[in-house]
């Protein structure tokens, strides 16, 4: 049995030690641009000025009728829009207006998003689409990230929104951790754990394979009609386990694996917005009549 990772574990541990300490974050400068956006959508762009995320968030980019929707790019867990420092640049460059926020900050903590209830961060991610259709004048977005998307469309106003789905690593049936909760269960310490978390992070229960959450998510068919659906795996993945369970089991639905592609990709959930071949597959996805071999050498032809 794999266990949850050390960067994984430590990052639990400083959300927790934030939460209690609950510091005061310096504020960073914004560009006008930013400043404007931030006061009407606080928190969604701060701190995008940061590892080369120029043009996110730019409503003078023009759409195209090679890209004619905005792209919406939905961090995971425990990271924020700049998690997306590796893409963004080479989106902007194949010409797709990229938009990102972070959502899900909870009890003031500044670092992290997507630690509060995932109901809740789904309105976050609502209000941001909203606003960005109206502003680029459009009815439907692109979107890469997660399971958040898929309730905002399903139980909010999101539906008839979304062109193209992609999927990384999502929590799509929920997850195991890696067998801790199911020994949590076994010796009686999962409730107390629960209620930890539901402190702290309550989105963190909300994603295990067990929770009404999940169940709900999923209620009908873990896909949505008239979207065109895709996702990728890892198999080194700590925080989505068993891997597979990334995958909708929905006719239609394109479903990968990362080592399929590249089998010395040792890329692990937080990590795979870090990979090239990554990158070269979601870019596949978005605009099938352009797309490349997503295979070990993407990285060294993008």
């Amino acid at each position: 049995m794999r266990f949850i990772s050390f960067k994984t574990l430590l990052a639990l541990l400083v959300c927790f030690l934030i939460t209690i300490l609950n510091p005061v974050a310096a504020a960073p400068v914004l560009s006008p641009d930013e400043a404007r956006f931030a006061a009407a959508l606080p928190n969604h762009v701060t701190g995008l000025h940061k590892r080369g995320l120029t043009g996110v968030n730019d409503f003078n980019c023009k759409l195209t009728a090679a890209h004619p929707r905005p792209l919406i790019l939905v961090h995971a867990t425990l990271l924020t829009a700049e998690s997306w420092w590796s893409f963004t640049p080479k989106l902007r460059e194949r010409g797709y207006c990229v938009f990102a926020l972070t959502y899900g900050r909870y009890n003031s903590i500044p670092i992290f998003g997507g630690l509060a209830p995932i109901e809740q961060s789904a309105q976050e991610l609502g209000t941001f689409v909203n606003d960005v259709m109206a502003r680029m004048n459009v009815t439907q977005v692109d979107y890469v990230g997660g399971i958040l998307g898929r309730y905002w469309m399903k139980y909010l106003d999101g539906a008839g929104k979304v062109n193209r789905m992609v999927g990384i690593a999502p929590i799509t049936h929920g997850t195991t951790l890696s067998g801790i909760v199911t020994f949590g269960k076994a010796v009686g310490l999962f409730n107390p754990v629960q209620s930890i978390s539901d402190a702290i992070a309550p989105s963190f229960y909300q994603m295990v394979n067990t929770s009404p959450f999940i169940a709900k998510l999923n209620q009908g068919g873990d896909s949505i009609p008239g979207v065109i659906h895709s996702n990728i795996a890892t198999k080194y993945d700590e925080v989505v386990t068993p891997y597979s369970t990334a995958w909708q089991t929905s006719s239609g639905v394109t479903n990968a694996l990362l080592q399929d592609l590249c089998g010395i990709s040792f890329n692990e959930h937080l990590t795979m917005v870090n990979s090239k071949v990554v990158l070269q597959w979601v870019l596949n996805q978005l605009d099938p009549s352009t797309a490349k071999t997503a295979n070990c050498f993407s990285r060294f032809f993008m």
